[in-house]
């Protein structure tokens, strides 16, 4: 993942801007290399991951957003979105493993079929989408590469410092993600559940590249981390939910253990965030007054300095 350092606060916006998007492109790059690695578990999450951070920072700051085309944005979906089968089909295999030892041997031996299905689907959908995949990407990162690259000559000095508008930015959105996060409830539809879970991993993503100039930067950085995550393992399950139900009676086993899975979770969204929004606008409030350039002390006027030192002179004999 990308580092950046206190340093890029207080360059010009566009040319910070600019910076942060070429690091996530030199992240999805490296990934994108992986993705023929068979035994590499995580490239696939890593091309991902890479890619959403890239969208997020292209449409939301000035300079970005207007460079980078319309189509040039959707392509970055799509890329995304053709890897979600693929992704969908790791997770639940994820799921199966990691609770195999909570199942009985009769029970993993009726899931097994499942099992080798998910295993199936997997290699059928990587393998169609692998080299489509990283042939599209190509074509993408040439045309984002010349165009993020561009912009940097054309970067001001006279330009709003980067602390500044990423401290507008970070305002903006906690308070997208308080308003979503009021209305989350255990009754709300699979899809609002997403989209909190979509605002917060975009005020994470927005957050991360100033983290080092804030105090408490890190921790707001997990707290958001931990958000996301209980809204993505919601969202999941639903997924998965869908998958069992298709497989019928001998997927009762996994899907008993889904259900007490999610009472769970939507107990600790009731306990633990359904009343947080506030406070996590409160705390980013904070964090975007300490990435605010400081005001300057007001200065008179040259003349009204001169006049005061003259009467200065006078009251004191000099």
């Amino acid at each position: 993942m990308a580092d950046f350092t206190r340093a890029l606060l207080d360059r010009p916006a566009v040319l910070a801007a600019s910076t942060v998007a070429l690091a996530y492109l030199d992240d999805a790059v490296a990934a994108a290399t992986r993705l023929s690695d068979r035994t590499d578990t995580e490239a696939l999450h890593d091309f991902r991951v890479a890619i959403r951070r890239l969208r997020v920072t292209v449409r939301t700051y000035p300079g970005l957003h207007e460079s980078v085309t319309r189509k040039q944005r959707r392509r970055l979906r799509r890329l995304v979105r053709s890897t979600n089968p693929a992704r969908d089909a790791e997770v639940q295999l994820a799921w199966f493993v990691e609770r195999s030892p909570r199942f009985s041997t009769s029970e993993r031996a009726g899931l097994g079929a499942l099992r080798a299905r998910l295993r199936a689907r997997r290699r059928r959908v990587m393998a169609a989408t692998r080299e489509e995949l990283q042939e599209r990407f190509e074509k993408v990162e040439r045309t984002l590469r010349r165009r993020l690259t561009t912009l940097q000559p054309d970067a001001g000095s006279r330009e709003a410092p980067f602390r500044a508008v990423a401290a507008a930015t970070l305002v903006q959105h906690a308070t997208d993600l308080a308003g979503r996060l009021s209305e989350a409830s255990p009754s709300a539809d699979p899809a609002e559940l997403h989209a909190t879970r979509i605002a917060a991993k975009r005020l994470r993503y927005l957050l991360e590249p100033v983290q080092s100039g804030l105090p408490d930067g890190a921790t707001l950085v997990r707290r958001l981390k931990d958000l996301q995550d209980l809204f993505g393992a919601l969202t999941d399950a639903h997924e998965l939910e869908v998958v069992l139900r298709e497989a019928g009676a001998g997927a009762a086993p996994a899907a008993n253990l889904l259900q007490a899975e999610v009472a769970a979770l939507l107990v600790k969204l009731r306990d633990e965030w359904s009343t947080a929004g506030p406070d996590l606008e409160r705390q980013i409030a904070v964090a975007a007054r300490q990435l605010r350039p400081a005001s300057k002390a007001h200065r008179p006027p040259a003349r009204r300095r001169r006049l005061r030192g003259a009467v200065v002179r006078d009251l004191t004999g000099g």
